[in-house]
């Protein structure tokens, strides 16, 4: 490959690192690598997402096959992949998804404090049924394009809507 082109091609690559600012939010680790809560630097929006930083130099076959189905699964209760960063001068892959700043973890683990604390407060009705909606909707539909999730947890704040 022609040595002009490499470098064209590296300026015009977008850099996570230019885009995003994540230092100092991590909020989590996935089942490749660390999670961060993101903002845009250039304010284009307030929105805030969550980026994977795939761990290691390379990316996995499986890994590969997930980013591949992640980037057609569309659903309101299925957290959307928005875009894969790959850094080429240190050989990392980034995800880019929406950030959901409730989980389900957390709503449970609030509730059974407050049991503890003999404060009990009651999950409403309404809300056990729409988060179980949500669940079984998203569930439902990862079902109906044939894919099977293969470990259900209540933790990722970039997996689950609430």
């Amino acid at each position: 490959m022609d040595y002009d082109f490499k470098a064209k091609l590296a300026a015009e690559r977008e850099r996570v690192e230019d885009l995003f600012e994540y230092e100092g939010c991590k909020v989590g680790r996935g089942t490749y690598g660390h999670v961060y809560k993101a903002r845009r630097k250039d304010g284009k929006d307030e929105k805030e997402y969550a980026l994977k930083q795939i761990e290691g130099t390379g990316i996995s076959m499986s890994a590969c096959r997930e980013i591949a189905l992640l980037r057609e699964l569309k659903h309101p209760n299925v957290i959307a992949l928005q875009k894969v960063f790959l850094s080429h001068s240190d050989r990392k892959v980034w995800l880019l998804f929406d950030y959901a700043e409730h989980d389900l973890w957390h709503i449970i683990k609030y509730h059974r404090a407050s049991k503890a604390n003999k404060k009990p407060m009651q999950l409403p009705r309404s809300m056990v049924k729409s988060l179980l909606y949500q669940i079984l909707d998203g569930i439902h539909y990862l079902h109906a394009n044939w894919v099977l999730h293969r470990d259900l947890v209540t933790s990722p704040k970039y997996s689950h809507r609430t």
